[in-house]
């Protein structure tokens, strides 16, 4: 009988001793994803959401010959061609932007151009190095932003400072960024084998309604 009992309680205890390993491992084990979960949590609030919106350029180059002043054109598709390095059908040109831009110390709004295929697919972003926009003053109301907008270009043979006030409207429904625009500007361009270094320039860039950016 006593024996019985003894061995009773070495079951018992082994069966509690069980049970508390496995309860240990389970604590480390939740421990271990809450973690997780906060480091995900975490990724996610320090990722910066941005938007696309389509991008058109129109931009007239009058280029100085001995004898007289020739105008050249540069098109959507030039700047493509000039960023992807190669013609890309059915390549598309965005504006990509944080969802909430500002200005930061550089004086620019964070933004860059982006090339997709025709399956979507990104052949090429643009880097601080070769696109900005900049923003020197500003004046808002309501959806609407009037901005003394500068764009930078600098890739490919394709060199750009060009100048204007922009029109920005956001619509309620917008999922961010500042909204279509249009910008009748005005500067200096470049284009490699063609042009006799900068040359004066007009024309217009304009953008249609963003999107969430995937």
């Amino acid at each position: 009988m006593d024996a019985a009992r003894f061995a009773s309680g070495d079951a018992r205890r082994t069966t509690g001793m069980a049970i508390t390993a496995r309860m240990k491992t389970m604590k480390k084990s939740l421990k271990g994803l809450a973690i997780a979960g906060i480091a995900f949590l975490g990724c996610l609030a320090n990722g910066t959401a941005q938007v696309q919106q389509s991008i058109n350029f129109g931009i007239t180059v009058y280029d100085q010959s001995d004898t007289s002043v020739r105008t050249l054109r540069v098109s959507t598709k030039d700047v493509i061609e000039n960023l992807a390095g190669s013609n890309v059908p059915g390549g598309k040109l965005w504006l990509v932007m944080p969802i909430d831009p500002g200005v930061d110390g550089n004086g620019t709004i964070g933004a860059f151009l982006r090339v997709t295929d025709s399956h979507g697919n990104v052949v090429v972003d643009t880097t601080t190095d070769s696109f900005n926009i900049y923003q020197n003053t500003s004046s808002q109301a309501g959806t609407r932003t009037y901005a003394w907008n500068g764009f930078s270009l600098s890739f490919g043979g394709l060199g750009a400072e060009l100048y204007g006030t922009a029109i920005w409207s956001k619509s309620f429904r917008s999922p961010g960024g500042l909204g279509t625009f249009h910008c009748s500007v005005s500067g200096y361009c470049a284009l490699g084998g063609i042009t006799d270094g900068q040359e004066p320039c007009i024309g217009s860039i304009s953008g249609g309604a963003p999107s969430p950016a995937h």
